[in-house]
């Protein structure tokens, strides 16, 4: 994370319950919004709004791809994104340092 802003947006995705299922589901397999959606029971746009605050925050991954059958299409398939999440003393002061560098201070 560089910056505060990074922090908070990864923060907040993390925050919502569905978005943690949704990683755990994602941890299994790249899949669809579909198959996440059917899989815990939630309608797509939600799925797919939860899949978009994952994405933005660097946490997922999607990537379209071409279906063939029953005929050609796009759909995009979401994937976990390696990362680590260490938020600890040192991080908050490096974060708190350079947003005083950027204000001047």
């Amino acid at each position: 994370m560089s910056s505060p802003e990074d922090l908070l947006r990864v923060a907040k995705a993390l925050s919502h319950p569905l978005r943690l299922k949704i990683l755990l589901h994602l941890a299994r397999r790249p899949t669809y919004i579909q198959d996440i959606a059917q899989t815990l029971g939630i309608p797509y746009a939600l799925a797919h709004m939860h899949l978009k605050v994952l994405e933005e925050a660097g946490l997922v991954e999607g990537t379209y791809v071409v279906e063939e059958k029953p005929k050609p299409h796009l759909r995009k398939i979401y994937r976990l994104r390696d990362f680590k999440l260490v938020v600890d003393r040192q991080v908050l002061e490096e974060l708190a340092k350079s947003q005083d560098s950027q204000r001047g201070r």
